[in-house]
């Protein structure tokens, strides 16, 4: 940092080097709010769905439509999420994204029709992976260099505390009558709070602004945060085209210059989401097709969801280590040890298979929250949020076609069956990112894309890496 003697302002690139201040926490503190409701309306099926089934004369075959349709959703809200986003700013969109996946929980409470029911579980789902797709960027956006990742899974840990919260409460209600899980989606309403308080309180992001030439307004955000007058003159700032389009991002996301590195994002990303989107949803109602009573499947679901939080602080602690791509083969590994086990007791100890099935979740979640921040920082700026929204959206629509597999392959080879192509899938991700990945961590956005472009004019050749 340097003192700009004329204007009596640090110039800095953004927030790095700079400790974070209780504006920023509480900014932060938003954003955990609205990751906590995106986690309870994501959760709210996987506990209901085997009452839901009962309640609207439904099979697994329905469920997986369902499923799928909320996956397909995911789509279009991470393609279409990050677009918008670049289009009206972070701020807006989050705010929009959580209009629409609460109205859509909403929506799934107060009907009976199962043409309803799917399409609200849609519209819940591009609300939600809008709002990922935004939050991931945001929070990349607003944090010092040193600590990203650090943030990131402490913001997202506190938020998913969701979901072990919507467990006990669903394991509290759906029990009371055949058509009290309603009253679980109900309580999404209270998202509307949340939006509330984000119209009051949430901040443009400032490189956003910067990308748009509103230099003024960039340094007020961020001097207004720190409680210093910033000058981000210097700061290396990528406009986004007037021209652009998604179709000219997707032409640039594959030209020789990013090819490799979006190759390698996309079997990261995708590889991580359906091997845990294959497993999370249908838990509950695997162990209740296996045999187990409902009050027990929801029992032991829940227990399992505490891996979810514990593993967003797990990939706090270890996210800004081993250059980002360490962990994430490691955690990858780790939970295909962690799977075995599980398989072996599920059936015969209680307690061992609550024990295994919690690591499962904090390997898998600790390794995607960790992809999460490396996929948003390997892109440039004029492509971070547009790019991270496409390969989000085809990472889910993966997952939406994987969750027609999913009955079929637990008919065919059970439970087993399910979490062993699961493992497969864990394996290819640490497979890939260990061998053909980078690292990013400790390093500020500007200078990862900086560093590609000037190696690719340096040697001649457009490599992404």
């Amino acid at each position: 940092m340097s003192t700009n003697n004329n204007a009596m302002k640090i110039k800095n690139n953004y927030f790095d080097g700079l400790e974070v201040t209780r504006k920023q926490l509480f900014l932060f503190i938003i954003i955990a709010s609205s990751y906590f409701f995106e986690m309870f309306d994501n959760s709210i099926f996987n506990f209901t769905a085997p009452a839901i089934m009962a309640s609207m004369k439904i099979n697994a075959a329905n469920v997986a439509q369902i499923t799928s349709l909320y996956f397909l959703g995911n789509t279009f809200g991470g393609i279409f999420g990050g677009i918008i986003s670049d289009i009206i700013g972070r701020r807006k969109s989050l705010l929009l994204s959580t209009l629409i996946f609460t109205t859509g929980s909403i929506i799934n409470g107060l009907t009976s029709n199962f043409t309803v029911f799917m399409f609200a579980r849609a519209m819940t789902g591009f609300g939600v992976m809008c709002m990922m797709v935004v939050t991931i960027t945001y929070m990349a956006e607003l944090s010092p260099k040193e600590s990203r990742g650090k943030w990131e899974g402490i913001i997202s840990g506190f938020g998913y505390l969701a979901g072990p919260i919507i467990g006990f409460v669903a394991g509290i209600i759906v029990p009371l009558s055949p058509e009290a899980w309603r009253y679980v989606f109900y309580l999404s309403g209270l998202g509307y709070v949340v939006l509330l308080l984000g119209i009051i309180i949430l901040k443009e992001s400032p490189r956003w602004l910067m990308s748009r030439g509103r230099q003024a307004e960039a340094e007020e955000v961020v001097s207004s945060i720190v409680g210093k007058p910033i000058d981000l003159s210097d700061v290396i700032v990528v406009k986004r085209s007037r021209n652009s389009s998604l179709s000219k991002d997707i032409a640039e996301m594959f030209s020789p210059l990013y090819l490799k590195r979006t190759i390698v994002l996309c079997v990261v990303l995708s590889a991580g989401v359906v091997s845990i989107q294959i497993t999370q949803p249908w838990i509950t109602t695997m162990l209740k097709m296996s045999g187990f009573s409902m009050q027990d499947s929801i029992l032991l679901s829940t227990i399992l969801t505490f891996g979810i939080p514990l593993g967003q602080f797990v990939a706090a602690f270890f996210s800004d280590k081993g250059g980002r791509k360490i962990p994430i083969g490691v955690f990858g590994i780790l939970y295909c040890a962690a799977v075995i086990p599980f398989l072996f007791v599920i059936k015969g100890n209680f307690f061992l298979a609550a024990l295994f099935g919690l690591l499962i979740n904090v390997f898998a979640i600790a390794r995607n929250f960790i992809i999460h921040p490396y996929v948003a920082e390997s892109l440039p700026t004029k492509l971070r949020n547009s790019v991270t929204g496409i390969l989000n959206g085809i990472s889910r629509f993966a997952a939406s076609g994987a969750q027609l597999l999913v009955p079929m392959i637990f008919a065919g080879y059970g439970i087993f069956g399910v979490f062993g192509f699961a493992m497969v899938l864990s394996l290819l991700t640490s497979f890939v990112v260990l061998v053909f990945g980078w690292r990013s961590a400790h390093r500020s956005l500007e200078e990862i894309n900086e560093n590609l472009t000037d190696n690719a004019d340096s040697s001649g050749k457009k490599a992404a890496c």
